[in-house]
């Protein structure tokens, strides 16, 4: 883990995201969704967004880890709609888009050596 000294909210933040990330990829179908977005653009920036979160908290040596995890949450969620009664099916391409945005957000990563957390936690506090 990176030296954050907010570690515990971060880490609660990106555990909400993620429940947040499975209600809407594991409602039933007829509730329509929140989200107006084409649904592989939303896994894309799903996976994107949670990727870019984790990414963040941890050191960069783990970051074929975070990608890892994050694909085998994308795989679980697909599997989960093909097996629960949701009107939902599982597709591959969900899977890949899910990859893409878990691609994109690790080379985001990679462009600083220090996380976007680590910089938020550098700035002065004013009243």
């Amino acid at each position: 883990m990176r030296r954050l000294r907010y570690l515990p909210l971060w880490a609660s933040i990106g555990a909400g995201a993620l429940a947040v990330l499975l209600y809407f990829c594991l409602e039933p179908a007829s509730q329509g969704g929140v989200f107006r977005l084409p649904d592989k653009l939303s896994h894309a920036l799903g996976f994107f967004a949670l990727t870019l979160w984790f990414a963040a908290l941890v050191e960069r040596r783990l970051y074929l880890a975070v990608a890892l995890l994050m694909l085998a949450i994308g795989i679980g969620i697909e599997i989960a709609q093909d097996i629960m009664a949701l009107g939902r099916s599982a597709e591959f391409a969900d899977v890949y888009a899910d990859g893409v945005g878990i691609v994109l957000a690790l080379l985001l990563s990679l462009a600083s050596r220090d996380s976007w957390l680590q910089r938020i936690e550098r700035w002065p506090l004013r009243s």
